[in-house]
Protein backbone atom coordinates (compact mmCIF):
# COMPACT_ATOMS: atom_id res chain seq x y z
CA UNK A 1 0.00 0.00 0.00
CA UNK A 2 1.34 3.59 -0.88
CA UNK A 3 2.22 5.76 1.46
CA UNK A 4 -0.48 8.02 0.33
CA UNK A 5 -3.07 5.84 0.38
CA UNK A 6 -1.93 5.29 4.46
CA UNK A 7 -2.13 8.71 4.64
CA UNK A 8 -5.58 9.05 3.82
CA UNK A 9 -6.70 6.69 5.60
CA UNK A 10 -5.03 7.65 8.66
CA UNK A 11 -6.38 11.45 7.85
CA UNK A 12 -9.89 10.10 7.94
CA UNK A 13 -9.49 8.58 11.26
CA UNK A 14 -8.27 11.36 13.02
CA UNK A 15 -11.08 13.44 11.37
CA UNK A 16 -13.74 11.38 12.35
CA UNK A 17 -12.50 11.31 15.73
CA UNK A 18 -12.35 14.88 16.15
CA UNK A 19 -15.85 15.19 14.34
CA UNK A 20 -17.73 13.16 16.34
CA UNK A 21 -16.18 14.42 19.80
CA UNK A 22 -16.78 18.00 19.07
CA UNK A 23 -20.49 17.56 17.65
CA UNK A 24 -21.27 15.45 21.04
CA UNK A 25 -23.45 18.92 22.14
CA UNK A 26 -24.93 19.41 25.59
CA UNK A 27 -24.58 16.32 27.86
CA UNK A 28 -26.03 17.12 31.20
CA UNK A 29 -27.67 13.82 31.54
CA UNK A 30 -27.45 9.96 30.23
CA UNK A 31 -30.58 10.74 27.59
CA UNK A 32 -28.70 13.52 26.07
CA UNK A 33 -26.15 10.66 25.20
CA UNK A 34 -28.08 8.09 24.18
CA UNK A 35 -31.35 9.53 22.40
CA UNK A 36 -30.82 13.58 21.97
CA UNK A 37 -34.09 13.86 23.87
CA UNK A 38 -36.02 14.08 20.07
CA UNK A 39 -34.91 17.41 19.75
CA UNK A 40 -33.48 16.95 16.29
CA UNK A 41 -36.85 17.72 14.06
CA UNK A 42 -35.79 20.02 11.53
CA UNK A 43 -35.71 18.92 7.99
CA UNK A 44 -31.52 19.05 7.67
CA UNK A 45 -31.72 17.09 11.01
CA UNK A 46 -34.28 14.77 9.50
CA UNK A 47 -31.85 14.56 6.14
CA UNK A 48 -28.60 13.76 8.67
CA UNK A 49 -30.24 11.28 11.03
CA UNK A 50 -31.58 9.51 7.45
CA UNK A 51 -27.75 9.44 6.32
CA UNK A 52 -26.83 8.00 9.86
CA UNK A 53 -29.29 5.32 9.22
CA UNK A 54 -28.27 4.13 6.02
CA UNK A 55 -25.01 4.53 7.06
CA UNK A 56 -25.57 2.11 10.37
CA UNK A 57 -27.55 -0.29 8.95
CA UNK A 58 -25.01 -0.55 5.84
CA UNK A 59 -21.69 -1.23 7.37
CA UNK A 60 -18.16 -2.19 6.40
CA UNK A 61 -20.14 -6.16 5.92
CA UNK A 62 -22.31 -4.88 3.46
CA UNK A 63 -19.35 -2.94 1.41
CA UNK A 64 -17.64 -6.29 0.88
CA UNK A 65 -20.57 -8.49 1.37
CA UNK A 66 -22.63 -7.30 -1.20
CA UNK A 67 -20.31 -6.79 -3.87
CA UNK A 68 -19.33 -10.92 -3.40
CA UNK A 69 -23.00 -11.74 -3.47
CA UNK A 70 -23.44 -10.37 -6.84
CA UNK A 71 -20.62 -11.49 -8.30
CA UNK A 72 -21.23 -15.02 -6.89
CA UNK A 73 -25.32 -15.13 -7.58
CA UNK A 74 -26.18 -12.15 -10.24
CA UNK A 75 -28.15 -9.24 -9.85
CA UNK A 76 -31.23 -11.25 -8.36
CA UNK A 77 -29.51 -10.31 -4.93
CA UNK A 78 -30.79 -6.83 -5.49
CA UNK A 79 -34.64 -8.33 -5.46
CA UNK A 80 -34.47 -7.52 -1.61
CA UNK A 81 -34.91 -3.59 -2.39
CA UNK A 82 -38.41 -5.05 -3.03
CA UNK A 83 -38.71 -5.06 1.17
CA UNK A 84 -38.35 -1.11 1.05
CA UNK A 85 -41.88 -0.37 0.18
CA UNK A 86 -42.88 -2.78 2.50
CA UNK A 87 -40.74 -1.26 5.40
CA UNK A 88 -42.03 2.17 4.69
CA UNK A 89 -45.93 1.33 4.97
CA UNK A 90 -45.12 -1.15 8.04
CA UNK A 91 -42.99 1.72 9.92
CA UNK A 92 -45.15 5.00 8.71
CA UNK A 93 -48.72 3.94 9.07
CA UNK A 94 -48.32 1.31 11.93
CA UNK A 95 -44.88 1.09 14.26
CA UNK A 96 -44.11 4.64 14.63
CA UNK A 97 -47.25 6.09 15.53
CA UNK A 98 -47.73 3.56 18.46
CA UNK A 99 -44.36 3.65 19.40
CA UNK A 100 -43.83 7.46 19.49
CA UNK A 101 -47.19 7.90 20.83
CA UNK A 102 -46.64 5.86 23.57
CA UNK A 103 -44.42 8.22 25.29
CA UNK A 104 -41.60 6.21 26.42
CA UNK A 105 -38.41 7.93 27.04
CA UNK A 106 -36.17 4.66 26.07
CA UNK A 107 -36.19 1.81 23.32
CA UNK A 108 -38.10 -1.31 25.34
CA UNK A 109 -39.91 0.31 27.77
CA UNK A 110 -42.69 -0.40 25.44
CA UNK A 111 -42.05 -4.41 25.92
CA UNK A 112 -42.07 -3.64 29.60
CA UNK A 113 -45.29 -1.73 29.49
CA UNK A 114 -46.75 -4.08 27.36
CA UNK A 115 -45.68 -7.66 27.67
CA UNK A 116 -43.61 -7.37 31.33
CA UNK A 117 -40.37 -6.76 32.97
CA UNK A 118 -39.67 -10.55 31.84
CA UNK A 119 -40.07 -10.16 28.58
CA UNK A 120 -38.22 -6.90 28.66
CA UNK A 121 -34.98 -8.60 30.19
CA UNK A 122 -34.79 -11.54 27.77
CA UNK A 123 -35.35 -9.09 25.17
CA UNK A 124 -32.38 -6.91 26.20
CA UNK A 125 -30.26 -9.75 26.97
CA UNK A 126 -30.60 -11.06 23.61
CA UNK A 127 -29.85 -7.56 22.23
CA UNK A 128 -26.45 -7.63 23.92
CA UNK A 129 -25.97 -11.04 22.75
CA UNK A 130 -26.68 -9.79 19.08
CA UNK A 131 -24.14 -7.17 18.87
CA UNK A 132 -21.63 -7.72 20.48
CA UNK A 133 -21.22 -10.50 18.19
CA UNK A 134 -21.95 -8.18 14.89
CA UNK A 135 -19.67 -5.70 16.46
CA UNK A 136 -17.07 -8.48 16.72
CA UNK A 137 -18.10 -9.49 12.79
CA UNK A 138 -18.05 -5.44 11.73
CA UNK A 139 -14.41 -5.45 12.84
CA UNK A 140 -13.37 -8.72 10.87
CA UNK A 141 -14.69 -7.64 8.11
CA UNK A 142 -12.43 -4.67 7.23
CA UNK A 143 -9.90 -5.81 8.65
CA UNK A 144 -9.28 -8.54 5.88
CA UNK A 145 -10.29 -6.21 3.63
CA UNK A 146 -7.15 -3.78 4.58
CA UNK A 147 -4.59 -6.92 4.87
CA UNK A 148 -5.90 -7.89 1.33
CA UNK A 149 -5.69 -4.53 -0.25
CA UNK A 150 -2.00 -3.76 1.43
CA UNK A 151 -0.63 -7.63 0.54
CA UNK A 152 -0.13 -7.89 4.78
CA UNK A 153 0.31 -11.40 6.48
CA UNK A 154 -1.68 -12.61 9.44
CA UNK A 155 0.94 -10.83 11.76
CA UNK A 156 -0.74 -7.55 10.68
CA UNK A 157 -4.41 -8.83 11.89
CA UNK A 158 -4.27 -7.56 15.53
CA UNK A 159 -2.86 -4.18 15.08
CA UNK A 160 -5.29 -3.49 12.39
CA UNK A 161 -8.32 -4.63 14.94
CA UNK A 162 -7.13 -2.54 17.11
CA UNK A 163 -6.71 0.52 15.19
CA UNK A 164 -10.57 -0.01 13.46
CA UNK A 165 -11.84 -1.18 17.42
CA UNK A 166 -9.88 1.74 19.55
CA UNK A 167 -10.62 4.87 17.09
CA UNK A 168 -14.23 3.70 16.95
CA UNK A 169 -14.70 3.27 20.80
CA UNK A 170 -12.88 6.75 21.41
CA UNK A 171 -15.18 8.74 19.71
CA UNK A 172 -18.34 6.61 20.75
CA UNK A 173 -17.21 7.17 24.38
CA UNK A 174 -17.24 11.18 24.17
CA UNK A 175 -19.38 11.45 21.51
CA UNK A 176 -22.94 10.30 22.32
CA UNK A 177 -25.78 9.93 19.89
CA UNK A 178 -25.69 13.81 18.22
CA UNK A 179 -21.71 13.15 17.71
CA UNK A 180 -22.93 9.25 16.22
CA UNK A 181 -25.67 10.90 13.79
CA UNK A 182 -23.07 13.79 11.92
CA UNK A 183 -20.15 11.83 11.73
CA UNK A 184 -22.58 9.08 10.24
CA UNK A 185 -23.89 11.09 7.78
CA UNK A 186 -20.38 12.50 7.07
CA UNK A 187 -19.37 9.06 6.23
CA UNK A 188 -22.05 8.05 4.13
CA UNK A 189 -21.06 10.89 1.46
CA UNK A 190 -17.76 9.20 2.00
CA UNK A 191 -19.46 5.83 1.16
CA UNK A 192 -21.49 7.09 -2.13
CA UNK A 193 -17.84 8.65 -3.29
CA UNK A 194 -15.86 5.98 -2.94
CA UNK A 195 -17.96 3.49 -4.56
CA UNK A 196 -18.80 5.91 -7.27
CA UNK A 197 -14.93 6.44 -8.10
CA UNK A 198 -14.45 2.68 -8.41
CA UNK A 199 -17.16 2.11 -10.92
CA UNK A 200 -16.18 5.00 -13.12
CA UNK A 201 -12.41 3.59 -12.94
CA UNK A 202 -13.27 -0.07 -14.13
CA UNK A 203 -15.89 1.63 -16.90
CA UNK A 204 -12.92 3.61 -18.28
CA UNK A 205 -10.31 0.78 -18.07
CA UNK A 206 -12.39 -2.30 -18.92
CA UNK A 207 -11.04 -3.87 -22.59
CA UNK A 208 -14.43 -4.09 -23.66
CA UNK A 209 -17.34 -1.60 -24.89
CA UNK A 210 -20.40 -1.43 -22.20
CA UNK A 211 -22.91 -3.20 -24.13
CA UNK A 212 -19.97 -6.11 -24.53
CA UNK A 213 -20.15 -6.14 -20.80
CA UNK A 214 -23.74 -6.29 -20.29
CA UNK A 215 -23.95 -9.61 -22.87
CA UNK A 216 -21.06 -11.31 -21.03
CA UNK A 217 -22.93 -10.95 -17.44
CA UNK A 218 -26.40 -12.02 -19.49
CA UNK A 219 -24.38 -14.94 -21.11
CA UNK A 220 -22.88 -15.56 -17.72
CA UNK A 221 -26.02 -15.79 -15.76
CA UNK A 222 -25.84 -13.28 -13.88
CA UNK A 223 -29.06 -11.68 -14.47
CA UNK A 224 -31.44 -15.21 -13.98
CA UNK A 225 -33.50 -15.38 -10.80
CA UNK A 226 -32.97 -18.48 -9.39
CA UNK A 227 -36.36 -19.97 -8.06
CA UNK A 228 -34.93 -23.26 -6.21
CA UNK A 229 -37.40 -23.94 -3.01
CA UNK A 230 -34.17 -25.79 -1.84
CA UNK A 231 -33.49 -24.51 1.48
CA UNK A 232 -29.95 -24.97 1.18
CA UNK A 233 -29.98 -22.75 -1.65
CA UNK A 234 -28.14 -19.14 -0.19
CA UNK A 235 -29.83 -16.47 -2.83
CA UNK A 236 -32.99 -17.29 -4.02
CA UNK A 237 -36.02 -15.77 -5.39
CA UNK A 238 -37.72 -16.83 -2.14
CA UNK A 239 -34.86 -16.06 0.13
CA UNK A 240 -35.11 -12.92 -0.39
CA UNK A 241 -38.71 -11.84 -1.02
CA UNK A 242 -39.11 -13.56 2.47
CA UNK A 243 -35.77 -14.06 4.44
CA UNK A 244 -35.21 -10.29 3.68
CA UNK A 245 -38.03 -8.48 4.26
CA UNK A 246 -38.43 -10.32 7.61
CA UNK A 247 -34.64 -9.69 8.52
CA UNK A 248 -35.23 -6.01 7.14
CA UNK A 249 -38.34 -5.08 9.33
CA UNK A 250 -36.65 -6.69 12.45
CA UNK A 251 -33.55 -4.57 11.36
CA UNK A 252 -35.93 -1.19 11.59
CA UNK A 253 -38.65 -2.44 14.31
CA UNK A 254 -36.50 -4.26 16.65
CA UNK A 255 -33.30 -3.00 16.40
CA UNK A 256 -32.10 0.00 19.24
CA UNK A 257 -29.94 1.15 16.94
CA UNK A 258 -32.94 2.08 14.61
CA UNK A 259 -35.38 2.97 17.37
CA UNK A 260 -32.98 5.36 18.98
CA UNK A 261 -33.13 6.90 15.97
CA UNK A 262 -36.25 7.74 16.09
CA UNK A 263 -36.70 8.85 19.69
CA UNK A 264 -33.97 11.71 18.62
CA UNK A 265 -36.27 12.86 15.57
CA UNK A 266 -39.01 13.06 18.52
CA UNK A 267 -42.04 13.37 16.19
CA UNK A 268 -43.78 10.60 13.65
CA UNK A 269 -43.54 13.28 10.62
CA UNK A 270 -39.56 13.79 11.67
CA UNK A 271 -39.15 10.21 11.45
CA UNK A 272 -41.29 9.28 8.45
CA UNK A 273 -38.48 11.81 6.71
CA UNK A 274 -35.55 10.33 8.03
CA UNK A 275 -36.81 6.79 7.42
CA UNK A 276 -37.47 8.08 3.43
CA UNK A 277 -33.66 9.88 3.37
CA UNK A 278 -32.96 6.07 4.71
CA UNK A 279 -34.59 4.15 1.98
CA UNK A 280 -33.02 6.17 -0.56
CA UNK A 281 -29.34 6.10 0.45
CA UNK A 282 -29.72 2.44 1.47
CA UNK A 283 -30.98 1.96 -2.46
CA UNK A 284 -28.32 4.42 -4.00
CA UNK A 285 -25.66 2.33 -1.92
CA UNK A 286 -27.07 -1.31 -2.94
CA UNK A 287 -27.70 -0.37 -6.44
CA UNK A 288 -23.68 1.10 -6.20
CA UNK A 289 -22.35 -2.21 -4.73
CA UNK A 290 -24.39 -4.08 -7.08
CA UNK A 291 -22.58 -2.51 -9.96
CA UNK A 292 -19.51 -3.03 -8.34
CA UNK A 293 -19.82 -6.85 -8.51
CA UNK A 294 -21.27 -6.97 -11.69
CA UNK A 295 -18.28 -4.74 -12.73
CA UNK A 296 -15.68 -7.25 -11.59
CA UNK A 297 -17.19 -10.29 -12.89
CA UNK A 298 -16.57 -8.34 -16.36
CA UNK A 299 -13.53 -7.38 -15.53
CA UNK A 300 -11.91 -10.51 -14.16
CA UNK A 301 -13.89 -12.33 -17.59
CA UNK A 302 -11.36 -10.13 -19.94
CA UNK A 303 -8.47 -9.62 -17.51
CA UNK A 304 -7.62 -13.09 -15.45
CA UNK A 305 -5.25 -12.54 -12.96
CA UNK A 306 -3.62 -16.04 -11.43
CA UNK A 307 -3.20 -14.10 -7.76
CA UNK A 308 -6.74 -13.87 -7.57
CA UNK A 309 -7.92 -14.06 -3.74
CA UNK A 310 -9.77 -18.13 -4.07
CA UNK A 311 -12.17 -16.60 -1.00
CA UNK A 312 -14.96 -14.55 -2.63
CA UNK A 313 -15.39 -12.05 0.45
CA UNK A 314 -11.44 -10.48 -0.51
CA UNK A 315 -11.74 -10.21 -4.28
CA UNK A 316 -13.32 -6.76 -4.54
CA UNK A 317 -10.35 -5.42 -1.42
CA UNK A 318 -7.70 -7.08 -3.74
CA UNK A 319 -8.80 -5.29 -7.12
CA UNK A 320 -9.03 -2.27 -4.90
CA UNK A 321 -4.95 -3.22 -4.27
CA UNK A 322 -3.90 -4.15 -7.86
CA UNK A 323 -5.85 -2.12 -10.11
CA UNK A 324 -6.68 1.30 -8.28
CA UNK A 325 -4.84 4.17 -8.53
CA UNK A 326 -2.85 5.31 -5.86
CA UNK A 327 -5.39 8.11 -4.01
CA UNK A 328 -8.09 6.12 -4.73
CA UNK A 329 -7.30 2.64 -3.65
CA UNK A 330 -6.90 4.79 0.23
CA UNK A 331 -10.34 6.81 -0.47
CA UNK A 332 -12.16 3.78 -1.18
CA UNK A 333 -10.42 1.99 2.37
CA UNK A 334 -11.25 5.06 3.89
CA UNK A 335 -14.79 4.72 2.95
CA UNK A 336 -14.73 1.02 3.83
CA UNK A 337 -13.92 2.37 7.09
CA UNK A 338 -16.26 4.52 7.41
CA UNK A 339 -19.08 2.31 6.76
CA UNK A 340 -17.83 -0.03 9.68
CA UNK A 341 -17.07 2.59 12.55
CA UNK A 342 -20.29 4.06 11.82
CA UNK A 343 -22.24 0.92 12.36
CA UNK A 344 -19.66 0.29 15.24
CA UNK A 345 -20.42 3.53 17.02
CA UNK A 346 -24.10 3.14 17.25
CA UNK A 347 -23.91 -0.60 17.87
CA UNK A 348 -21.45 0.32 21.40
CA UNK A 349 -24.24 3.85 21.88
CA UNK A 350 -27.10 1.09 21.40
CA UNK A 351 -25.43 -1.64 23.51
CA UNK A 352 -24.37 1.38 26.37
CA UNK A 353 -27.89 2.48 26.38
CA UNK A 354 -29.62 -1.50 26.95
CA UNK A 355 -27.22 -2.05 30.04
CA UNK A 356 -28.02 1.53 31.23
CA UNK A 357 -31.66 1.74 31.06
CA UNK A 358 -32.48 -1.62 31.12
CA UNK A 359 -30.36 -3.13 33.55
CA UNK A 360 -28.73 -1.05 35.25
CA UNK A 361 -31.76 1.59 36.14
CA UNK A 362 -34.58 -1.10 36.64
CA UNK A 363 -32.38 -3.03 38.78
CA UNK A 364 -29.66 -1.33 40.41
CA UNK A 365 -29.64 1.84 43.22
CA UNK A 366 -31.16 5.03 41.47
CA UNK A 367 -28.76 7.20 40.28
CA UNK A 368 -28.54 11.25 39.61
CA UNK A 369 -28.43 12.20 36.24
CA UNK A 370 -24.88 12.72 35.83
CA UNK A 371 -24.37 9.77 37.32
CA UNK A 372 -26.35 7.67 34.93
CA UNK A 373 -24.57 9.66 32.06
CA UNK A 374 -20.88 8.90 33.67
CA UNK A 375 -22.52 5.24 33.86
CA UNK A 376 -23.60 4.86 30.19
CA UNK A 377 -19.92 6.13 29.10
CA UNK A 378 -18.11 3.76 30.88
CA UNK A 379 -20.01 1.17 29.28
CA UNK A 380 -19.50 2.23 26.11
CA UNK A 381 -15.94 2.35 26.99
CA UNK A 382 -16.25 -1.66 27.84
CA UNK A 383 -17.84 -2.74 25.26
CA UNK A 384 -16.10 -0.98 22.26
CA UNK A 385 -13.14 -3.07 23.53
CA UNK A 386 -15.02 -6.50 24.10
CA UNK A 387 -16.22 -5.80 20.41
CA UNK A 388 -12.83 -5.17 19.65
CA UNK A 389 -11.26 -8.21 21.19
CA UNK A 390 -14.13 -9.92 19.90
CA UNK A 391 -12.95 -10.33 15.81
CA UNK A 392 -10.69 -12.88 16.12
CA UNK A 393 -13.81 -15.32 17.30
CA UNK A 394 -16.55 -15.07 14.27
CA UNK A 395 -14.28 -15.89 11.04
CA UNK A 396 -15.26 -19.78 11.96
CA UNK A 397 -19.58 -19.04 10.97
CA UNK A 398 -18.25 -18.58 7.59
CA UNK A 399 -18.05 -16.23 5.06
CA UNK A 400 -19.11 -12.44 6.29
CA UNK A 401 -22.20 -12.52 4.66
CA UNK A 402 -22.95 -15.86 6.41
CA UNK A 403 -21.99 -14.52 9.62
CA UNK A 404 -23.95 -11.60 9.94
CA UNK A 405 -27.23 -13.14 8.85
CA UNK A 406 -26.98 -16.07 11.08
CA UNK A 407 -26.05 -13.25 14.27
CA UNK A 408 -28.97 -11.35 13.55
CA UNK A 409 -31.22 -14.00 12.55
CA UNK A 410 -30.75 -15.47 16.06
CA UNK A 411 -31.53 -12.91 18.04
CA UNK A 412 -33.04 -10.07 16.17
CA UNK A 413 -35.92 -12.45 14.89
CA UNK A 414 -37.07 -13.10 18.72
CA UNK A 415 -36.52 -9.16 19.08
CA UNK A 416 -39.09 -8.90 16.00
CA UNK A 417 -41.43 -11.01 17.31
CA UNK A 418 -41.35 -9.51 21.04
CA UNK A 419 -41.92 -5.89 19.77
CA UNK A 420 -45.15 -6.78 17.42
CA UNK A 421 -46.65 -8.14 20.57
CA UNK A 422 -45.48 -5.34 22.41
CA UNK A 423 -46.90 -2.81 19.64
CA UNK A 424 -50.02 -4.65 18.61
CA UNK A 425 -50.67 -4.52 22.68
CA UNK A 426 -51.61 -8.26 22.53
CA UNK A 427 -51.33 -9.30 26.54
CA UNK A 428 -49.08 -12.42 26.52
CA UNK A 429 -47.86 -14.35 29.47
CA UNK A 430 -44.46 -13.14 30.29
CA UNK A 431 -42.37 -16.32 31.47
CA UNK A 432 -43.95 -17.88 27.91
CA UNK A 433 -42.13 -14.83 25.82
CA UNK A 434 -38.93 -16.08 27.39
CA UNK A 435 -39.46 -19.51 26.58
CA UNK A 436 -40.58 -18.54 22.65
CA UNK A 437 -37.46 -16.42 22.88
CA UNK A 438 -34.98 -19.06 24.25
CA UNK A 439 -37.12 -21.64 21.97
CA UNK A 440 -36.55 -19.49 18.65
CA UNK A 441 -32.74 -19.45 19.15
CA UNK A 442 -32.67 -22.73 19.40
CA UNK A 443 -34.77 -23.53 16.09
CA UNK A 444 -32.59 -20.90 14.22
CA UNK A 445 -29.42 -22.48 15.49
CA UNK A 446 -30.58 -25.71 14.72
CA UNK A 447 -32.10 -24.73 10.76
CA UNK A 448 -28.53 -22.91 10.66
CA UNK A 449 -26.43 -26.35 11.58
CA UNK A 450 -28.74 -27.95 8.97
CA UNK A 451 -27.25 -26.38 6.00
CA UNK A 452 -30.29 -24.06 5.19
CA UNK A 453 -29.10 -20.70 4.00
CA UNK A 454 -28.66 -18.17 6.29
CA UNK A 455 -31.65 -15.89 5.79
CA UNK A 456 -33.74 -18.62 6.87
CA UNK A 457 -32.83 -17.97 10.68
CA UNK A 458 -34.85 -15.11 11.02
CA UNK A 459 -38.09 -15.91 9.52
CA UNK A 460 -37.87 -18.94 11.77
CA UNK A 461 -36.60 -17.33 14.79
CA UNK A 462 -39.12 -14.85 14.50
CA UNK A 463 -42.07 -17.47 13.61
CA UNK A 464 -41.31 -19.91 16.11
CA UNK A 465 -40.82 -17.38 19.01
CA UNK A 466 -44.12 -15.77 17.86
CA UNK A 467 -45.99 -18.94 18.23
CA UNK A 468 -44.62 -20.63 20.61
CA UNK A 469 -45.26 -16.90 23.31
CA UNK A 470 -49.08 -17.49 21.34
CA UNK A 471 -49.74 -21.09 22.63
CA UNK A 472 -48.06 -20.96 25.70
CA UNK A 473 -50.76 -17.90 26.55
CA UNK A 474 -53.33 -19.74 25.65
CA UNK A 475 -52.77 -22.79 27.48
CA UNK A 476 -51.48 -21.34 30.80
CA UNK A 477 -53.44 -17.81 30.54
CA UNK A 478 -52.13 -14.70 30.38
CA UNK A 479 -50.20 -12.37 32.92
CA UNK A 480 -52.26 -10.68 35.59
CA UNK A 481 -51.42 -7.46 34.84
Amino acid sequence: MHWIDITIIAVYLAGTIAVGILSRGKQSKADDYFTARGEMTSVFQSLVVGLSLAATLFSGISFLAYPSLVYTYGISVLLGISSFPLAYIVLVYWFLPKFLNSRIAHPYDIIEINLGSHARTIAAMMYILLRIGWMAALVYAPTIAILAAGNLDDKWFWPVVLMIGLSATLYTTFGGIRGLIITDAIQFVVIIIGVAMTIIFIFIKLPVSLGQAVETIVDMGHTKVNFSLDPAAKITFWTLTIGYVVSNLSNYVADQMSLQRYLATGNIKSTAKSFMFNLVGATCILFLLAIVGLSLVVWYKFVPDANMPTKVDKIFPYFVSANLPVGICGLLLAAILAATISSMTAGINALASSITYDFRSRFGKAMAPLEQLRFGKICSLIIGLASTFAAGLVSKIGTIFDITQTLLGLFLGPLFACMVLAVFGVRVNGKMIVVGVLTGVAAGWTVFRMGCAPLWVPTVTFLVCLIVSMVGTFIFGRDKR
